[in-house]
């Protein structure tokens, strides 16, 4: 079938001779190595010559006709027709879209679709309808269309969550089952730090709540092991599959990049395993060197001492010393191929007198007896880079003071 270039169909002609086709997209779960899933994505077929008509015309033509609810009612009874007709439908979830534009218009919407389902004898947890939370403006309807659904014994799931305006009160107020984080938030995940950032939010939330993430638009392998190790639950996109015939060929095909997947993600876990360990090792060198040179040194050769332990290894980012208050004394020492350190309101070295009474490497130290203490990763405000901080204690004249080292965790670039 060759592919319709522009609107030269008739949309009620569809309508009336349903000339429609299903086509399923997989969705796997990483974790159970299957195919849990099939996303149900509609194209139109032309009476006349069978061509295929693009989803995006074919929905155009139904609104600007106002055939938007018959071609809803259609793609939905259509999928779950041909949902059923699949040998092992009763072990996966049918993910159906529901076009949002004609809520407020068809009352009917959660009993039509129950009905589709019982006419094919489709058990209720077989289906999922997909809601794109940001085409639905008003909050109250919104829950109102969550909340029928899911008395019926049908998933939620918020389609295309992440982009437009987005956010996540929304996921709080409707507590969905499955969030569908959007592809724009996805491609590229693997090089972004704020992208990973934003999801690594929606999926705590997404825990705290109840619901299962599910990261969508899946193209580049390097995206999905990303994605795992964030902790998203279910994957879908054109690695695993394009959307087309579910047959023996698709679901081996989808099962061997699965099973491909899976092995990196073993391979890779081993491998951080051992890149932390190392890096901690090293580190913690760094750390009981200057801690043994400190010891023998008056306050006002520290910050030689710094200076030399920065210059000289690439790991280190800056070196400060903190008082038993948590005042900065002295300067922030930066080693010499880090001295183009960000300047401006937000990103800038802490300075001489600067209280760092609220941060973790000071509090944890001072007020519960610490020795030592590691910060988690975090966004260093003297360069906006991924970073860790190691403090310890140490004494000079009598006086305790806290040494703080900044280890570059991973670089960064601040408008990535």
């Amino acid at each position: 079938m060759s592919k319709v270039s522009h609107l030269n169909f008739d949309i009620k002609e569809i309508l009336d001779k349903e000339s429609i086709i299903t086509a399923f997209q997989p969705i796997v779960s990483l974790k159970r190595k299957k195919i849990v899933g099939l996303e149900a994505l509609t194209r139109g077929c032309s009476p006349s010559d069978e061509s295929i008509i693009p989803p995006n015309l074919l929905f155009e033509s139904a609104e600007q006709n106002g055939k938007s609810i018959e071609l809803d009612r259609l793609c939905r009874r259509t999928a779950i027709k041909n949902f059923h007709k699949i040998k092992n439908h009763r072990d996966m979830v049918l993910f159906v879209n529901l076009n949002t534009s004609v809520l407020n218009q068809d009352g009917e919407l959660q009993m039509l679709t129950k009905y589709y389902a019982d006419s094919e004898g489709i058990d209720y947890s077989n289906i999922a309808i997909e809601i794109v939370e940001s085409a639905v403006e008003n909050n109250d309807k919104l829950i109102e269309v969550i909340e029928k659904y899911r008395e019926i014994g049908f998933f939620v799931a918020l389609d295309d969550f992440g982009a437009l305006h987005s956010n996540l009160n929304r996921l709080v107020i409707t507590k969905p089952d499955i969030i569908k984080i959007d592809r724009c938030l996805v491609h590229n995940v693997s090089k972004s730090y704020y992208q990973r950032s934003i999801i690594k939010s929606i999926i705590e939330l997404a825990k705290t709540i109840g619901s299962l993430t599910l990261a969508e638009g899946l193209e580049e392998e390097v995206d999905i092991l990303t994605c795992y190790e964030m902790g998203i639950d279910l994957y879908q996109g054109f690695y695993f599959a394009r959307p087309g015939a579910y047959d023996e060929i698709a679901v081996e095909s989808c099962l061997n990049k699965v099973l491909t997947c899976a092995d990196k993600i073993k391979k890779n876990i081993e491998t951080s395993i051992h890149e932390n360990k190392e890096k901690h090792k090293e580190n913690q060198k760094i750390i009981e060197e200057v801690e043994g040179r400190l010891n023998k040194l008056a306050i006002k050769d520290f910050f030689q001492e710094f200076q030399e332990t920065a210059n000289g290894n690439d790991s280190v980012q800056c070196i400060y010393l903190l008082d038993s208050s948590g005042t900065q004394i002295g300067p922030t020492i930066c080693g010499c191929g880090k001295k183009n350190l960000k300047h401006n309101h937000f990103f800038r070295p802490a300075e001489e007198l600067d209280d760092h009474s609220l941060k973790d490497y000071y509090y944890y130290i001072s007020h519960l007896g610490l020795e030592r203490f590691y910060t988690n990763p975090y966004i260093s405000l003297a360069s906006g880079q991924l970073c860790r901080t190691a403090s310890f204690r140490t004494n000079a004249g009598a006086k305790d003071y806290i040494v703080c080292i900044d280890f570059i965790e991973q670089k960064l670039d601040i408008q990535d």
